[in-house]
């Protein structure tokens, strides 16, 4: 029987990057919540009295939604370009720290990473994809809220529904934003870990799935059950796709690299 070959450890997304970029988010949703809550609160209070007697509560209402959502989507859209470009940045060398010491470990390899085109357009898509994430975030809830509202006044809702149907808008807002950050922490991991093994010319992986998931994916536990051995520059070939791993939506699997020629003794 051959020797089997090394393989360097999996590596995965950086927690504390993840965690990061979820404080961010959810700080300035948090932020957004008390600021919609308190202002359309006074403002329903003033004109609840009069929503079943004219047109005039249902326009003050929205006029008051249109500046909250013009403020709110501005707030957003900063907040993309700046925390997207650091969050890619941050992921990005801590991709490039454990690399570096897998190398070294598993094979004695010292290496000096630099910003490589196919990195640097990787890191870019990231960007750009996350920059319209976070801005579909203020976005999507904005147009949500602004509905709410509407249906209230068309229905002549009490304060107290409003209330509680905002209080769960927000949570499923703040759970979005969670996800969308765990997510894309995988999604950042697995394109900028693909480029760096293709520039080191380690185009060998085999695939290893993740338990964390409540809804696994059947062929991802699979190809990790048999090691799944794929080219790291076309994908893995599984449900007749070609994919890598952490690509898809909630997936958290990995892959470790293989080192032929630096057998185990």
């Amino acid at each position: 029987m051959p020797p089997k070959p090394k393989t360097l450890k999996p590596i995965r997304p950086n927690a504390g990057v993840g965690k990061a970029y979820e404080r961010d988010l959810i700080a300035l949703i948090d932020e957004m919540e008390r600021a919609i809550r308190s202002q359309l609160r006074t403002r329903y209070r003033k004109v609840e009295g009069r929503i079943t007697q004219d047109a005039s509560p249902a326009a003050e209402l929205q006029s008051l939604m249109d500046k909250l959502t013009e403020r709110w989507r501005s707030r957003f859209d900063e907040l993309a370009e700046s925390l997207a470009p650091r969050f890619v940045d941050k992921a990005t060398a801590s991709i490039d720290r454990t690399y570096k010491r897998e190398l070294d470990r598993a094979a004695g390899f010292t290496i000096q990473f630099r910003p490589t085109e196919g990195v640097t357009d990787a890191m870019k898509a990231c960007v750009n994809e996350n920059v319209l994430l976070i801005k579909s975030i203020g976005e999507h809830h904005l147009s949500e809220v602004n509905q709410m509202v509407m249906r209230a006044v068309a229905h002549g809702g009490d304060l107290g529904e409003l209330t509680d149907g905002l209080q769960q808008r927000f949570g499923i807002t703040r759970r979005r934003a969670a996800n969308i950050a765990r997510d894309q922490n995988a999604k950042v991991t697995s394109a900028i870990n693909k480029q760096r093994q293709i520039e080191t010319g380690l185009f060998e992986s085999e695939w290893v799935h993740s338990a964390g998931g409540k809804h696994p994916r059947e062929s991802h536990v699979e190809a990790g059950r048999k090691r799944l051995r794929f080219d790291v520059r076309e994908g893995a070939l599984i449900d007749g796709e070609r994919i890598w791993p952490g690509q898809l939506p909630n997936c958290r699997c990995s892959s470790r690299v293989i080192l032929r020629g630096f057998n185990d003794k």
